[in-house]
């Protein structure tokens, strides 16, 4: 064989593994931006969940701010009361509910007894459904599906005013 002749085979030889080469290249380049897709759509689930939270966390927040204005006109709702405009506003649902108890704490300098009530008010919110807290449980199930819930506690020494 001439040296001619050798050095195409050679030439030829080589051009089949840099073929191969570059298909093993472009698969791995193609699993690498996939890889990066599902990583950036798993992320975006991820803040959107943490939104959709801190939303629920604030309109839970904005029922409780409702319970102690009405408390402290005089009203104490223990059958629970959902709130229609949080949800034009915020896209949530908000149940507030108060409940209480009364006690005596002793007497105070002159004999009497000294009265507190316990007011303990108890704000859901929540996106989905048709009661809040959701208690179907193809709406619990739902990935987007957010309830937040805010107690608060306080004590009122004039109970007379609430009755």
């Amino acid at each position: 064989m001439s040296g001619a002749m050798k050095r195409i085979t050679n030439r030829l030889r080589q051009s089949g593994f840099a073929y191969i080469a570059a298909v093993v290249l472009l698969v791995v380049v193609a699993g690498v931006c996939v890889a990066l897709l599902r990583m950036t759509g798993t992320q975006q689930a991820t803040v959107d969940t943490a939104l959709l939270g801190a939303r629920a966390s604030l309109a839970a927040r904005g029922g409780i701010e409702w319970g102690f204005y009405q408390l402290r006109n005089g009203s104490c709702d223990d059958k629970g009361r959902t709130l229609a405009d949080f949800a034009s506003d915020s896209g949530f649902q908000v149940t507030v509910r108060c409940t209480y108890k009364d006690f005596n704490e002793g007497e105070d300098s002159a004999g009497k007894p000294v009265q507190k009530r316990m007011v303990q008010l108890e704000a859901v919110a929540c996106n989905g459904g048709a009661t809040c807290p959701s208690t179907e449980a193809a709406v619990v199930a739902n990935p987007g599906y957010v309830e937040r819930r805010r107690v608060a506690t306080t004590c009122i020494m004039d109970t007379a005013a609430l009755c």
